[in-house]
């Protein structure tokens, strides 16, 4: 038995010592997680004030997250490009980073109001998650990593007049040209009625998409997909990326639909009676230094991007 032990233990460390390292001239992984971590911060702290601030001045925030991490852009950008090769490694940097920007999102109050508002409904009942997909994606302006497809499975707990939200959380590393993902959702009813609800997301943070409902018939069929467009830009070498997370598809069923409604806009009302105080300050949730510039403990806005096209009776046209 003893002798069996050892053997197991050797297997563990030989296993270990063969997984492939990060060679050394590129950020380490965890060194990595804190810049891209840092990056995100800085951008929703550009974010605060863009109306009156430059695409120069909000470029110096980036910067100030090399200086504070001691790299170059040209490490940053090295090691970027390896990392982009590397997708597995990178998602899993990712899922890290997701992690830490949603945990000071709850440490700061705004789970309940805005990322994890229907995290606690199981896939049964009146208002239901009934996403049973990949709750993570990283895509690429590539083919083959540009596009994901999904479908939600039509059972008996599904009735006429129900309505759906799809939401999620996105971060984006973009160098250059316009971001772009489009977002489909096509529901098709027990007579191939379909409703095709499309949302285009340009920015970081949340995006909630609401899907009108069928008062007519039942629904036989969902589906639909993220396509993640290259914004027009041609050059191969450009970084564009997005990461997808804490995916949640909500089924509302009709009468509780209306209830969401009158709570939505009750919150909605709370806000706008709260006031704006004054122009937001430039602010990272832990508050401290960033490349010589003081910030205070506040939590980044939400970057909610809402729906741009409406739906329609119609069948979808052909695919991205």
């Amino acid at each position: 038995m003893k002798h069996s032990v050892y053997i197991l233990m050797a297997l563990v460390l030989l296993l270990v010592a063969c997984k492939p390292k990060v060679p050394k001239e590129y950020i380490q992984p965890g060194d990595m997680e804190d810049i891209l971590y840092d990056y995100h911060i800085a951008q929703a702290m550009a974010k605060a004030d863009q109306d009156e601030k430059t695409s120069f001045d909000r470029n110096k925030y980036y910067l100030a997250v090399l200086k504070k991490h001691g790299v170059t852009r040209a490490e940053f950008d090295s090691s970027l490009v390896y990392y982009y090769s590397h997708l597995e490694r990178l998602k899993a940097i990712y899922s890290e980073v997701s992690e830490r920007l949603s945990d000071d999102a709850k440490m700061l109050g705004t789970s309940v109001g805005e990322i994890g508002r229907y995290s606690q409904y199981s896939s049964t009942g009146d208002t239901a998650n009934i996403w049973t997909g990949r709750t993570e994606l990283l895509l690429l302006p590539k083919p083959a990593l540009n596009r994901y497809d999904f479908s939600v499975k039509v059972d008996t707990a599904f009735r006429k007049g129900d309505s759906f939200m799809f939401q999620f959380m996105a971060e984006y590393i973009w160098q250059s040209g316009s971001k772009d993902a489009v977002v489909c959702i096509v529901t098709k009813d027990v007579r191939d009625s379909v409703i095709q609800t499309v949302n285009h997301v340009s920015v970081s943070g949340l995006t909630q998409m609401r899907v009108p409902a069928n008062r007519d018939q039942k629904l036989k069929e969902v589906s639909g997909f993220i396509y993640l467009t290259n914004g027009g830009n041609d050059d191969a070498t450009a970084r564009q990326m997005m990461f997808i997370d804490q995916i949640h598809f909500i089924r509302f069923h009709e009468k509780d639909a209306d209830n969401e409604r009158k709570a939505a806009n009750s919150q909605a009302d709370s806000l706008q009676r709260a006031g704006n105080p004054g122009r937001p300050p430039f602010v990272t949730p832990r508050g401290g230094n960033l490349g010589g510039m003081r910030v205070r403990p506040v939590p980044p806005p939400p970057g909610n991007s809402r729906n741009r096209v409406g739906s329609g009776q119609h069948r979808p046209g052909g695919r991205p």
